[in-house]
């Protein structure tokens, strides 16, 4: 059960998170309807592409630990236990 929870929390972050990093690419852009880069796509630029291959990782990143997060937050609340897996995981500080 706590992988499915994990995998549809999971799965709901990178949907939110790559709308919202179209949302900032166009902004940064100035023009609402420039295209997203595709990294295989020889119109766009070396540095273009490398820039937004990098904010791309870094925003999935952000989004795979917070939507971790959330998920283990709503376990637990839902369940009054740690998911498994979790309570064996070495504390970090």
């Amino acid at each position: 059960m706590w992988r499915a929870v994990s995998a549809i929390t999971g799965l709901l972050s990178a949907i939110v998170i790559r709308k919202i990093m179209e949302a900032v690419y166009r902004a940064v852009r100035g023009d609402s309807s420039a295209p997203i880069p595709d990294v295989t796509d020889a119109r766009f630029s070396w540095p273009d592409a490398a820039l937004w291959a990098a904010a791309v990782g870094l925003g999935v990143g952000i989004a795979k630990m917070v939507s971790t997060r959330v998920a283990v937050a709503g376990w637990e609340a839902a369940t009054g236990t740690l998911p498994p897996g979790v309570a064996d995981a070495p504390v970090v500080a």
